[in-house]
């Protein structure tokens, strides 16, 4: 196992340093390499036999390799109800760590979005990427550095067009971008995903099978709520990224445990039935979502 994680260190070293994403392959990568990835690697996840291969392969699992992420709805015209004084509301915590970072950057294009030529969304609208390792893709020229206030604004757009924010740190995506393996902790995402196009979105259904997987995506504490509003309409039901929530014959609304607190449903709900509502406090910072690791964006 030893000399098996040698290579591998080997290999990611050498793909930093040769194949890491850049203005120069992007138009490659995402016609080619990324589609493959998603539809033909990351689909098999939850595969018996390939499955636990392709989770190591791509940094998911394994010994000192993680992946975390939490789903932060962000949506402007989404309906909060909170259940104690002083609550946050969910986009407040993203704020707070763009304001505490030191480096912030945008990525100039949506590598999910242009992969699968997304029609309803903005290709060039994109990931914000907080901490001081962001300096490789702004090298690399995939990212431009970015103030505070350019964020924030960027962050209300995402807000407005209806996106979903997903935090994530992920080794691949370290990897990928060409990030020095010492500084991999050094970057920390803060993604605007479509239920169309994003890799997240997409795949979390498959990916909730997998009790090791389950754990790495999390709610920040919110759940919809379905009030007696609801026509029926079923428009929750389709949009619905883990097909967690179910209209019954009845006209009854139900949402079972794999709900990942999106937002989605709310945002689709025609008839403004659906709240989100707070079923546990949401923790002081968006990092201390992550337990395994912790990205650093100051410093």
């Amino acid at each position: 196992m030893g000399m098996i994680r040698a290579l591998q260190g080997r290999f990611d070293d050498y793909y930093r340093k040769h194949w890491a994403l850049s203005s120069d392959n992007w138009e490659y990568f995402a016609a080619k390499v990324f589609p493959f990835v998603v539809k033909e690697c990351f689909s098999r996840f939850n595969h018996p036999f390939f499955g636990p291969f392709l989770r190591r392969l791509f940094r998911f699992t394994g010994k000192n390799h993680h992946a975390e992420a939490c789903i932060v709805p962000i949506y402007k015209d989404l309906s909060f109800k909170a259940n104690r004084e002083n609550s946050f509301l969910p986009i407040q915590k993203i704020r707070e760590s763009i304001e505490e970072s030191s480096f912030r950057v945008i990525m100039k294009r949506c590598i999910c979005r242009d992969s699968f030529k997304c029609k309803k969304f903005p290709r060039d609208f994109a990931c914000i990427m907080l901490g001081e390792a962001c300096h490789t893709m702004v090298d690399n020229g995939i990212a431009r550095p970015a103030t505070v206030r350019e964020c924030l604004d960027h962050l209300d757009r995402a807000s407005g067009y209806g996106l979903v924010g997903i935090c994530a740190w992920t080794e691949m995506e370290s990897i990928a971008k060409g990030i020095p393996a010492e500084n991999k902790l050094k970057y920390f995402e803060i993604c605007f995903c479509c239920p169309c196009c994003c890799n997240g979105l997409v795949s979390f259904k498959k990916w909730h099978e997998v009790p090791e997987l389950r754990k790495l995506f999390k709610s920040t504490g919110w759940r919809p709520r379905v009030t007696e509003k609801c026509t029926a309409c079923k428009a929750c039901e389709k949009v619905c990224p883990m097909e967690a929530i179910a209209v019954l014959k009845d006209n009854s609304v139900t949402i079972d445990n794999s709900c990942i607190g999106c937002g989605l449903c709310s945002i689709h709900c025609r008839a403004g039935a659906i709240v989100m509502e707070e079923f546990e406090p949401m923790k002081d910072h968006i990092l201390d979502y992550f337990r395994d690791i912790r990205p650093q964006i100051n410093g």
